[in-house]
């Protein structure tokens, strides 16, 4: 890790959920990051540190990040550290475009413009399932800079001003993630028979992929003490693990992070691209530190992995 003459440093927690305290990024995670770089940063002090992120349901349920932050206690950490600021992404207004695959064609989707001032940034998040892309780590993360209304198209289920409708085009996102708190198993088996939900979890690989390169991480930290299994990334349960994974190549972590879950990481699409584009490499060479075997658990997979494995089938 070397962040010797950073002077802005980003943190980017997982805030997705608004309730679910094992979708989200515990404090303790985040508080570690920061006392890490206080007693091995010799200027640590003159350091700024932004912890920032837009939560997804909360934009969808009609809140905000900063209630999201406030309920989990991460305002405490301005009191802690007179360095350390929490941010959202929520009123942000300037915004470069990355391209996007949707099952209507080709479009773009906005990410926050900012990010690019920070000199080092730090991606802190739990282990979790993800309901289109089977798993959800330190490089997904990253995504949170997406813009709210935007976050939904990296799924390529719609496309905005398109010709053509489909069904997620009639039923709004924020119904749809109420209806999955309510009913999931109603939900799960419509999304089952939607094709182009069977489409969708084949485009969102390709999307992440290609939004990830913008905005990669300089050094991932993967919280397992508790992991999310079953029908994550929000609403989930969870599994314990007691394990921590620290890399400065986000591929790397994130190899780490989908074995711990009982998978290879050539199962996650998004990952195979980007390890076959050489952003980073997800094999175990160098790994330090216990044996994977002693930590890993065969973790529940959401209930639509039958549909998501297939990501790289015509």
């Amino acid at each position: 890790i070397n962040v010797e003459g950073k002077k802005n440093i980003l943190i980017k927690p997982n805030m997705t959920a608004t309730r679910n305290i094992y979708s989200n990024t515990n404090i303790e995670a985040v508080r570690a990051v920061l006392m890490f770089f206080k007693d091995n940063l010799k200027d640590f002090e003159n350091v700024n540190f932004t912890i920032e992120d837009g939560s997804g349901s909360a934009f969808y349920e009609d809140k905000s990040t900063e209630s999201v932050f406030r309920d989990f206690g991460y305002y405490k950490l301005e009191e802690e550290f007179s360095n350390v600021k929490v941010k959202t992404i929520d009123n942000c207004s300037n915004f470069f475009e990355v391209p996007i695959k949707t099952v209507k064609g080709d479009g773009v989707a906005r990410v926050a413009r900012h990010i690019k001032d920070y000199d080092y940034k730090i991606s802190v998040t739990p282990i979790k399932t993800h309901n289109y892309a089977i798993y959800t780590g330190g490089i997904k993360n990253m995504l949170g800079y997406i813009k709210q209304e935007d976050k939904s198209l990296v799924h390529g289920l719609k496309l905005k001003g398109a010709p053509g409708k489909t069904i997620f085009d009639y039923i709004p996102t924020s119904l749809i993630s109420k209806a999955r708190r309510i009913m999931p198993g109603v939900m799960n088996f419509l999304f089952g028979m939607s094709g182009t939900y069977k489409k969708g979890v084949k485009l969102i690989h390709k999307n992440i992929a290609n939004a990830a390169k913008e905005v990669y991480p300089d050094l991932t930290v993967l919280d397992c003490m508790n992991g999310m299994e079953g029908d994550g990334p929000i609403d989930g349960t969870n599994i314990y693990l007691g394990a921590a994974v620290a890399s400065a190549d986000a591929l790397k972590a994130d190899g780490i992070g989908v074995r711990l879950m009982g998978l290879n990481p050539e199962d996650v699409g998004y990952l195979k691209m980007l390890h076959d584009g050489k952003l980073g490499d997800y094999s175990l060479n160098g790994l330090v530190g216990e044996d994977l075997d002693h930590a890993k658990k065969k973790f529940k997979l959401h209930s639509l992995y039958n549909i998501q494995k297939d990501w790289n089938k015509p």
